[in-house]
């Protein structure tokens, strides 16, 4: 996920990590044992780039092993836009967005 530089869904994660504050606008938080929930600002990108986007991240399923489970996801899944607010919700391993989150702060 993280070598998907042009999908406009990753670079927006990117800033949201590198800006590294928690606003009412953006951010994530814990679902359940294996999944954050992610809310994007998506506000001033066409439809079509972020739904392009969200296709390519959910394509790709396969199996994690997490803490003795197997689960079968993509890398973003239970996608969900809100029109109204611009806003995109999504959920993505745990596992994934901490490895996501380091290789983004170490970026030089």
């Amino acid at each position: 996920m993280y070598l998907k530089d042009s999908n406009v869904i990753v670079g927006l994660l990117k800033n949201m990590i590198r800006k590294n504050t928690a606003n009412h606008s953006e951010g994530f938080k814990v679902f359940d044992n294996f999944f954050f929930v992610v809310e994007l600002d998506v506000s001033g990108f066409e439809e079509g780039l972020i739904e392009k986007g969200v296709e390519d991240l959910c394509s790709n399923s396969k199996w994690h092993k997490i803490n003795e489970a197997d689960v079968y996801s993509a890398d973003i899944t239970a996608v969900s836009i809100n029109c109204i607010d611009q806003k995109l919700k999504f959920h993505i391993l745990k596992q994934k967005l901490i490895e996501f989150r380091d290789l983004v702060l170490n970026e030089k």
